[in-house]
């Protein structure tokens, strides 16, 4: 946490991106397209970020500027003193530090009469959350409902995002946030329509799939993804039956593998391509070192904010030492007191003196 008593507007500019500001203040993602994100504001209006150039835009007003002028504009900032502001920031970036590559599956499934209240997604909590993670609503929206379950402790509900399972079925694969929580039977995840010579995408969590669809339509090469075969084995459960579709369709073009960099991805893809008689393709080369799709896509904390993280470590520990800076030790006269009697003793073997 950051110890000045003020941050200024200069200071602030200098370190946090303009979309950083918005994800710490809560703002929801509505889409993106390139270097542009759009922001739905919770009172009708929509801001613009330009990611390119480090500045937003609103309309009705026409306004623009930098990070620390939209913190006043959110009250997270006075004229002078962006130091909330920054707190916030801060709370984010602690935040992406902890995300996992992989989020894990819960052993137990929910009955489906316990998914209630289901609706298009429109949560400001749950889309605050897909933000976060580089997604936008509209993406969202497309492949998932919002609902609510019970919580594991306690009477109180949660409202979760849900990818349906298994064609025809009312069973679905929920996400919290933390963990993936299956509804009624496992089984794998399909999008898209069957066609001619054409491509299988298989992925082993919904927001590898969701990462990889947010980041054709930021790239406008969505309709090209959308004509595709996705498959999502949601984890150990439906590995099986994804293998079995795999090996009864023989007529896809290409069968390419999404699966997370450990080891139950290892054994996944193994799986994969002896079911397509090793014809699948690994595609971990997208995004090597990151651990899986969802990782290499997720924002990444500013090295403007790790330099200036480091630079304050150092001022804030050479303070400390200057503080316990070791007091000089007092000096011993172990010289012979003065005056004292001394005496001379003849050493009998060298014949020398001895004081």
């Amino acid at each position: 946490m950051n110890k000045l008593k003020k941050f200024t507007p200069m200071e602030f500019d200098s370190i946090v991106p303009v979309d950083d500001l918005c994800m710490a203040a809560g703002l929801v993602c509505i889409s993106q397209r390139k270097k542009l994100r759009h922001y739905d504001l919770g009172n009708g209006k929509e801001l613009t970020v330009n990611t390119a150039r480090n500045e937003w835009a609103m309309k009705n007003p026409d306004c623009y500027g930098c990070a620390s002028q939209l913190a006043v504009k959110l009250g997270l900032a006075g004229d002078s003193d962006c130091s909330k502001a920054f707190a916030e920031v801060e709370k984010l970036y602690a935040e992406r530090e902890n995300t996992p590559a992989a989020f894990g599956y819960t052993a137990v499934s929910r009955p489906v009469w316990d998914f209630t209240d289901t609706c298009h997604p429109k949560d400001r909590e749950l889309g605050m959350m897909m933000t976060r993670y580089g997604l936008s609503m509209d993406t969202v929206k497309l492949y998932a409902l919002e609902g609510s379950l019970p919580q594991v402790k306690g009477n109180k509900q949660e409202r979760v995002l849900a990818m349906p399972v298994s064609e025809g079925s009312d069973c679905f694969m929920a996400f919290n946030g933390k963990i993936f929580r299956q509804i009624g039977e496992g089984g794998i995840s399909t999008v898209g329509q069957r066609r001619k010579d054409q491509i299988c995408m298989v992925y082993e969590n919904p927001l590898d799939f969701l990462t990889l669809m947010e980041s054709a339509t930021r790239n406008g090469v969505y309709p090209l993804m959308a004509r595709r075969y996705h498959i999502i084995i949601n984890g150990k459960r439906g590995l099986a039956e994804a293998c079995e579709y795999l090996k009864a369709n023989p007529d896809f073009l290409e069968v390419r593998c999404f699966m997370p960099e450990n080891e139950f991805g290892i054994k996944a893809f193994a799986a994969i391509n002896d079911a397509v008689k090793g014809t699948a393709i690994d595609r971990t080369d997208m995004y090597r070192g990151f651990g899986s799709l969802f990782a290499k896509h997720l924002p990444k904390v500013p090295e403007t904010y790790r330099k200036w993280k480091s630079l304050r470590i150092e001022v804030e520990e050479k303070e400390t030492r200057n503080v316990r800076q070791e007091q000089p030790k007092p000096k011993h006269d172990i010289t012979p007191l003065l005056g004292g009697e001394k005496k001379a003793v003849i050493d009998r073997e060298t014949g020398g003196l001895k004081l």
